[in-house]
């Protein structure tokens, strides 16, 4: 029983405080994140709306004929680094959970230039802008092509 209490009190020692967890924040207008809203008066999980969707088709095949319950995963948003994830919409078919940048610091390696990354392909969309694409290795068979639509070079049947 000492043991027990003991692991208790270290592990309330270590705990962040209450007023270290951070539950007020809202995502950049700008991001085209969206804070998902439960409907009303329930907790249950339904598909972000059409319009955040970024392919409304795609969402609606991938929906078929489930059941509502089966249409997104019921899921509830962790605390990580002390800090309360959101559920959001933000091109998906259903909400995720997310936190922006400068509320969970994410290291995104941006000084470090390993040679690894190429430019997007020519023809990409202006969407990809910023993306960072790697050089496909491709198989026998395959070669290095472009597929209208995405942001990189994929292979492609030769």
């Amino acid at each position: 029983m000492a043991r027990f209490t003991s692991a208790l009190m270290l592990i309330a020692a270590l705990a962040l405080p209450a007023a270290a967890i951070v539950t007020h924040w809202k995502p950049e207008p700008e991001s085209g994140v969206k804070l998902y809203e439960h409907p009303q008066g329930s907790t249950f999980v339904t598909p972000c709306p059409v319009e955040s969707m970024t392919a409304p088709d795609s969402c609606a095949a991938y929906f078929g004929d489930k059941p509502d319950a089966d249409h997104c995963p019921q899921i509830t948003c962790p605390k990580a680094l002390g800090v309360t994830m959101k559920l959001t919409c933000s091109g998906g078919c259903c909400p995720t959970c997310w936190a922006p940048d400068h509320v969970i610091a994410m290291d995104r390696h941006t000084a470090e230039d390993t040679g690894l990354t190429v430019d997007p392909a020519p023809g990409a969309p202006p969407t990809c802008k910023g993306v960072k694409c790697f050089k496909p290795t491709c198989g026998a068979g395959f070669q290095e092509g472009f597929v209208q639509g995405d942001c990189c070079y994929s292979c492609v049947a030769r």
